[in-house]
């Protein structure tokens, strides 16, 4: 079960420049539309062979994507743990309470 962050401690890792790979999990178009600050996009269905390429077993990795109801982060993260990561997150709350939150947000490819 992957642990929970909500917007303001993310906001704060964000802000503090801590090392963690941000990955938004939805279609590319919804990440070049906006994404989070510093977010990389893996779509959930590719978590697995990107995760081998890019991160390393004791990387902490916090996903997310549209909100509670939407289902990609959630998957995302169950699948990095199979593969034995130990340090995921899920920011469920995803884009739309960063945008409540009135966050900053970048446009385009990252």
């Amino acid at each position: 079960m992957p642990r929970p962050i909500d917007v303001e401690t993310l906001k704060a890792k964000i802000d503090r420049g801590d090392h963690f790979h941000l990955v938004e999990t939805l279609l590319p178009r919804e990440y070049e539309s906006w994404h989070l600050p510093g977010a990389i996009n893996i779509h959930f269905n590719r978590i697995t062979k990107a995760a081998r390429d890019r991160f390393s077993a004791d990387d902490e990795i916090v996903v997310y994507c549209h909100n509670p109801e939407c289902r990609a982060s959630t998957i995302a993260a169950q699948k990095l743990e199979k593969l034995g990561y130990t340090n995921v997150y899920e920011f469920a709350g995803g884009k739309d309470a960063w945008r409540d939150a009135g966050y900053p947000v970048e446009q385009g490819e990252g």
